[in-house]
């Protein structure tokens, strides 16, 4: 079967993010030069200035919120892009304008991801969030499988973020990953993050039906099974070949030498139960079809 080779064009909000948060991580450096300052006198003033901007500012953000939520039902809409964008999310949460509470973002983060882990056999639930802690749950093959980690890593805590970067933390109970410090106000930019990547063909793959991709440089199988898409990397852990020449039946993949692996059970393997095809989350959006990767 022939190889596709798909195009990974970031999207204009996660560059604007991205720059955002090289913005922080400088000021950042800027406020820890400051509090090295010898004078007292010269700090505070510093201080002063910057509280006043940041006034300044969030004051006319909550005047352009104002306007927009009270210009009538055809403006609801506008209302909901600007409180729910990556880039404008960040700004309203610095200045607590956000109309949505910390309880509510994580809920909608979990909601997000939610789809791909059912459709693993597994789930997310949140326990409790106390202060700006949360206790999460990972259910069905989320618990169990070996590349729990990975989806916790590259699906769970990037949703979770992105909705709600005011959270210190989390736990998540049931993955060998005990404790995940949330993200700051300012991540390093030198830190790897995924990046959500259109996969152009897999809408039209028929049920039943699989396909190697090459996207980023990484090589993947994208199979269809009973109407959800699926992503693996594309290579048999117990052999380490490719999938290109293996075939897809009753929701099993199996390599050019016989091992065969469930697509809807988090790629488990039938005959070795020790053996896991390594996931990629998987999403799909307003008919478009993303999966993460770490570049």
């Amino acid at each position: 079967m022939p190889e596709k080779v798909l195009s990974s064009g970031a999207n204009d909000a996660q560059e604007q993010l991205e720059a955002m948060n090289l913005h922080g991580a400088r000021i950042q450096q800027l406020l820890e030069q400051i509090e090295a300052i010898p004078a007292a006198s010269t700090r505070e003033l510093i201080h002063d200035f910057m509280e006043a901007t940041l006034a300044f500012y969030g004051q006319g953000l909550a005047r352009i919120l104002q306007l927009v939520d009270e210009s009538g039902p055809e403006y609801q809409k506008v209302y909901q892009h600007l409180i729910n964008d990556k880039v404008v999310r960040g700004l309203l949460l610095i200045h607590d304008l956000h109309p949505a509470d910390l309880q509510t973002r994580l809920r909608e983060a979990l909601d997000h991801v939610r789809p791909y882990l059912q459709s693993h056999g597994g789930n997310v639930e949140l326990i409790s969030l106390t202060g700006q802690t949360a206790r999460l749950r990972l259910q069905g093959t989320c618990k169990s499988c070996a590349s729990s980690a990975v989806t916790l890593e590259l699906a769970i805590r990037n949703a979770i973020e992105e909705a709600c970067p005011d959270l210190a933390g989390f736990e998540v109970e049931g993955s060998a990953e005990k404790e995940v410090p949330a993200a700051t106000a300012a991540p390093s930019p030198e830190r790897t993050k995924p990046n959500w990547i259109t996969l152009e063909s897999a809408p039209q793959l028929d049920d039943g039906a699989w396909m190697p991709v090459r996207v980023a440089g990484k090589r993947l199988v994208v199979c269809r099974v009973e109407g959800s898409l699926y992503a693996y990397r594309n290579n048999c852990p117990a052999c380490n070949m490719p999938f290109d020449a293996g075939t897809l039946e009753a929701g099993l993949l199996c390599c050019p030498l016989g091992h065969r692996y469930e697509v809807r059970r988090a790629g488990r393997c039938a005959e070795m139960p020790t053996a896991h095809l390594d996931p990629y989350p998987l999403l799909v959006q307003e008919g478009m079809v993303k999966v993460a990767l770490t570049l």
